[in-house]
């Protein structure tokens, strides 16, 4: 890899850093003793630029971040430097997406990592979004192993990607096995993942941890695990996740020295668990992990004798200027891409409260939704906080792609009004209660274990949440065409394939009969929609609302704040 040129103030401040960071190992650092760093990234999500493209916003985090940091440790280093990634690579950008789909370029993320030097990466669930054909060119275009020991093919039974790298840094043989949440066939169409199957990830690693122990020798072994953790790391008491997530099960595996995780998107410092290192960085590129290991001879090989480790912010890192001005022309094209108009729009926009109250932005998801699929309700969520405000004038793909950030497509399942009914039991679990004082009113308590983009509102039916009830029975109200729901109804209901396919651990939906499947994302529906629709009179029919009373309308959301347990909160 080229040399960084970096500011000198910068050289100093990353090398007394690092001078500080290595001290306590260095006390340590005997003749026999071998030093081997480990440096991880996970769910990258085609952050190559600092620059956020979908809200025309400057991004904390980036590949070129990342560079920077890499190569200030590799220039100060007399050691092995391993860099590797934990996957979710290939979607959730608007440069990685048009470039790659759009355009049938190559992947502008994978250029990225190879000219800085990655040497491995896990294949992640977001891999398979847009079926195996960009997956596997993805592959081809990298210049290092995307592995996954437990995705089989279904024809030969034996992998379908390289289960595990054996790499020597130095006379360290180091074993990297990588590990995909098997939760895959949840979220994702059939045909994006045809031919495969998942294992549960902590059976494959008993498998495959002896052969790099046994077989390949491998002094010590890495599993780069696309996966989060399914128990609180204090307690190990279950968080509700283990269906998706395998962190705390793999930690208990017999032979693993390091657990690189990513998925949940957390920022875990590295720690020891159940014996094992583990720990998680930050996604979209604003976190480096650092995993410094002394090895020490033990028989014919070595064993880790000292190690420590942190999570390395890149958010005040210059980004490395060669690599920014290689990705430039592509992101000026995208940028007149974005700013194409669609339409334009009669009054103001905001994402702001539209999960306390019903909002124009998330009704237009429904009206495109209902529009497409001709079903009688439609459900969706807000999926992301950061969808910019629109002002009245031009509507443009940037603000489209800022609104619906994942390409989900669409699919419209039978199902009876008490599976409605569940359904919003299932969202309102974010709901938690009531805060009340006599000066300043009363706010809704939000359950900070529910992600926000799992938290679904109904287009079609009225219905009141009331915040104090029990869970599983706070939806209250449900009225179909004025008329109270009647639970042994069928109805055909339209949502994402996410969603479709029980993602969010909704119920009902992937059992669901399914009577119709869109062929077009849900962004480029909402585009077509708009255009159809010129100018755009955005409005929000209030059929739900956040409260106690019984009656119809909507309740008056304010803006977040915190309380003081510090649970979320939004007042009322």
């Amino acid at each position: 890899m080229r040399r960084l040129r970096l500011p000198r103030g910068l050289w100093v401040a990353i090398l007394l850093w690092m001078t500080l960071v290595r001290s306590p190992l260095a006390l340590f650092a005997e003749d026999t003793l071998q030093r081997v760093t480990l440096l991880h990234t996970s769910d990258l999500h085609g952050q190559v630029l600092p620059f956020d493209d979908a809200r025309n916003a400057p991004s904390p985090g980036s590949l070129t971040r990342v560079a920077t940091v890499v190569e200030a440790i590799r220039e100060s280093s007399d050691h092995p430097v391993l860099l590797l990634d934990s996957g979710d690579t290939l979607q959730g950008s608007p440069l990685e997406q048009f470039a790659h789909v759009e355009w049938g370029e190559p992947s502008p993320t994978i250029e990225a990592m190879n000219r800085i030097g990655y040497r491995a990466m896990a294949v992640g669930n977001h891999e398979f979004n847009f079926g195996l054909d960009l997956l596997r060119a993805a592959e081809s275009q990298a210049e290092f192993p995307f592995l996954s020991a437990n995705t089989i093919d279904e024809h030969t039974g034996k992998p379908a990607f390289p289960p595990y790298l054996v790499i020597e840094a130095g006379p360290v043989r180091v074993g990297i096995l990588g590990l995909i949440t098997p939760n895959v066939p949840g979220w994702e169409q059939p045909a994006n993942y045809r031919g495969l199957r998942f294992e549960p990830m902590d059976e494959s690693a008993r498998r495959w941890v002896p052969v790099l122990r046994d077989q390949e020798a491998c002094d010590l072994v890495v599993v780069l695990a696309h996966t989060g953790f399914e128990a609180d790391l204090e307690t190990g008491e279950p968080n509700g996740t283990g269906n998706e997530n395998f962190g705390w099960r793999l930690s208990q595996v017999e032979g693993i020295d390091v657990l690189l995780t990513g998925h949940a998107h957390d920022d875990i410092e590295p720690a020891s668990i159940n014996t094992v290192i583990v720990s998680q960085p930050r996604a979209r590129a604003r976190v480096v992990t650092r995993i410094d290991l002394l090895m020490a001879p033990a028989g014919d090989g070595w064993t880790i004798d000292h190690w420590e480790g942190e999570n390395i912010p890149v958010n005040d890192v210059s980004g490395d200027e060669q690599l920014e001005a290689i990705f430039a022309p592509i992101r000026a094209r995208l940028g007149q891409a974005l700013e194409e108009p669609i339409t334009s729009v009669t009054e103001p926009v905001s994402v702001d409260g539209c999960r306390m109250v019903d909002c124009a932005a998330v009704d237009l998801v429904h009206e495109v939704q209902l529009e497409a699929s001709g079903a009688d309700l439609s459900l969706a969520s807000l999926l992301s906080d950061g969808t910019p405000d629109l002002e009245p004038g031009p509507v443009t793909w940037r603000w489209v792609y800022g609104l619906y950030v994942y390409p989900n497509t669409l699919q419209a399942v039978e199902v009876t009004g008490a599976q409605v009914k569940d359904i919003l039991e299932h969202a309102a679990r974010f709901y938690q209660g009531l805060d009340c004082s006599p000066d300043s009113g009363c706010t809704v308590l939000t359950n900070p274990a529910v992600r926000s983009y799992n938290v679904d509102n109904v287009s079609g039916l009225d219905y009141r949440i009331d915040p104090t009830r029990p869970e599983g029975d706070r939806v209250r109200d449900l009225r179909y065409r004025g008329e109270p729901l009647q639970l042994h109804q069928q109805f055909k209901l339209v949502c994402n394939n996410y969603r479709a396919a029980g993602g969010g651990g909704y119920p009902h939906l992937s059992e669901a009969s399914v009577v119709w499947t869109s062929s077009m994302e849900v962004s480029k529906l909402i585009g077509e929609y708009l255009s159809e629709h010129d100018p755009w009179r955005p409005t929000a029919d209030g059929n739900w609302w956040v409260g106690q009373e019984p009656v119809s309308g909507t309740s008056a959301a304010a803006d977040p704040t915190r309380g003081a347990d510090d649970a979320p909160q939004t007042h009322l």
